[in-house]
């Protein structure tokens, strides 16, 4: 409930602290001595748009903060804000406060952390509620409409039940959207993957291939110059005559040391490895001539070479730098032809699968729909009793439903209707012209609602708007009923109905310096019972309205 409201600069309040109990509290005073002002500040609370008119004269900003007394668990969206925030309530308590500048602009601040107007209204809107002459009121909202209506009917299994199929309609649609766009894009690739996957299969590339195969044709290429350089080689290790050749020259020097070993043992290792070296030179003469006979010159097997390594290197250009990078791309291209098939498939079934999904969400709208509808029967019922012992004995309220395509919250479109007076038609309550009667109309409705209806504080202004006698004790009944269950504020300028009141605060104004102050305070015994009696005749002061302002106060608290 709303604790505590500051206000500071704001129109001509220059500074004032009020404090509100909970239960029923009216607030009386004189007409132009500021209770619009507190509507106004309290409205700015609830994210209305800000005018530098209202800083008081003089100064360069207004301020107006409020605290709000809570208990676990806490509405949905400040629930969301503190979670986020990593805040936690001190003593249960929440601050909030917001300023505006003479130069147009204005600051949000949520316990103590800059916030938005629009995060502002979203948490405020949970707390407070002002049903005024065209002022904000929540009930003047289809959605708002259709969500008490909800809450009244107790539909929250039903209304979850759809949400759950609605939302499993959406993401399989979604799905679908996505499949259809992967299979249309492997569409519009699938021409070319096949020719891609072909042409790669055909050449059948083995990655390091072109390495080899350039190898291979450089050795080909050179098959005259290896020739020659090998048969030139062959001539210096074995050229038969003494003295031309390699293995000659080893064996007369063999021979010649051999001789000499004989007057001198010493130098026998030397003919032991000069034997070594001769077997080593055989061995690579031998294998270097078997090499040169085995060697042939194919033109035939270079083109085929050639072509081949041109073949690999135009895949290399096409699909990838490397072989390796081909083969990768080739089985790539495989996987998304196969995938292309795949989707096709999965697409027929998850068509299916929607088509059984809408059936349910058909199913579950008609169910939370019959609900809906059945208590718009007996709120529509109730509403209407209320009416009559609010002076519109003629009234008849409806709840209208439209049935609309399939959304977040269902297949309804609700509007409450009323036609205050025989023979004329059903209007939407939003297009009720007079004030008075819209007041009486939403606290028909929010009596109504005073067990299902979230919001903690109801805040009533011209209620009382062309009502008087029977009809005027009436409305104050329904609004102490209500503080039963709600924290009930309301602007009055009837005794009969502050007279009902648990608490009584009056706004005064006064000229101090040529300067304008509008004050507020709380009055109790005899200030409450002068101020009753102003209510009543204008005169605080005769005997006569006293004594009636004593009865209503007694009679008040009976």
């Amino acid at each position: 409930m709303l604790e505590r409201l500051e206000i500071h600069n704001y129109a001509l309040i220059e500074d004032s602290v009020i404090e509100f109990p909970d239960g029923f509290t009216v607030i009386t005073g004189e007409t132009g001595a500021g209770k619009s002002i507190i509507l106004g500040a309290l409205s700015l609370l609830l994210g209305e748009k800000t005018e530098v008119q209202s800083i008081r004269s003089g100064q360069e900003s207004a301020t107006v903060r409020a605290s709000f007394a809570l208990e676990p668990p806490y509405p949905p969206n400040l629930a969301v804000y503190l979670e986020r925030e990593g805040i936690s309530l001190d003593n249960e308590s929440l601050i909030v406060s917001r300023t505006i500048k003479n130069n147009g602009r204005s600051s949000v601040s949520l316990q103590g952390r800059l916030s938005s107007r629009t995060e502002l209204a979203a948490i405020s809107k949970e707390l407070l509620d002002i049903s005024a002459q065209r002022d904000h009121q929540s009930l003047l909202s289809a959605a708002n409409q259709l969500a008490v209506l909800d809450v009244y009917g107790n539909c929250e299994e039903e209304r979850m039940a759809y949400r759950s199929a609605y939302e499993s309609y959406l993401g399989l649609k979604d799905e679908l959207v996505k499949k259809k766009q992967q299979l249309e894009q492997s569409q519009k690739e699938e021409d070319f993957l096949r020719f891609a996957v072909e042409e790669i299969a055909k050449i059948d590339p083995k990655p390091g291939e072109d390495d080899e195969i350039a190898e291979q044709v450089r050795v080909i290429a050179s098959y005259e110059q290896i020739h020659e350089s090998l048969s030139s080689a062959i001539g210096a290790l074995h050229g038969g005559e003494v003295g031309t050749s390699a293995l000659a020259s080893l064996s007369l020097a063999g021979s010649e040391i051999s001789n000499a070993a004989k007057a001198d043992p010493s130098l026998a290792e030397y003919v032991s490895r000069l034997e070594s070296a001769t077997i080593e030179i055989e061995d690579i003469y031998e294998s270097i001539r078997d090499y040169r006979s085995s060697m042939s010159y194919s033109e035939e097997e270079l083109d085929r070479l050639q072509g081949r390594l041109a073949s690999l290197q135009r895949l290399k250009k096409k699909y990838g730098h490397t072989l390796e990078a081909v083969c990768s791309f080739y089985q790539e291209s495989l996987s998304r032809l196969n995938l292309s098939e795949e989707q096709e498939i999965w697409l027929s079934k998850l068509e299916k699968q929607i088509a059984s999904a809408a059936e349910m969400v058909t199913r579950e709208a008609k169910v939370l729909s019959q609900k809906r509808k059945k208590a718009a029967q007996r709120l529509s019922s109730q509403v209407e009793q209320k009416l009559r012992t609010l002076g519109m004995k003629e009234a008849v309220f409806s709840i209208t439903f439209t049935q609309i395509q399939p959304g977040p919250q269902g297949i309804d479109e609700v509007s409450y209707d009323i036609c205050a007076n025989p023979g004329l038609e059903m209007r939407s309550i939003k297009d009720v012209a007079s004030g008075g009667e819209l007041s009486r109309i939403m606290l028909a409705v929010k009596t109504s609602l005073a067990e299902s209806d979230a919001v903690p504080t109801l805040i009533f202004d011209e209620v009382d708007a062309g009502i008087g006698g029977s009809v005027a004790l009436s409305v104050a009944d329904q609004l102490m009923n209500l503080s039963r269950s709600h924290q009930v504020i309301v602007i009055t300028h009837l005794a009969s109905i502050a007279s009902k009141a648990d608490t009584h605060l009056v706004v005064h104004k006064e000229i101090r310096n040529q300067m304008s102050y509008s004050m507020i305070r709380s009055v109790e015994e005899e200030e409450r019972q002068k101020e009753i009696a102003r209510m009543l005749s204008g005169d605080d002061s005769s005997s006569e309205s006293l004594g009636h302002a004593k009865k209503l106060l007694q009679a008040g608290r009976n």
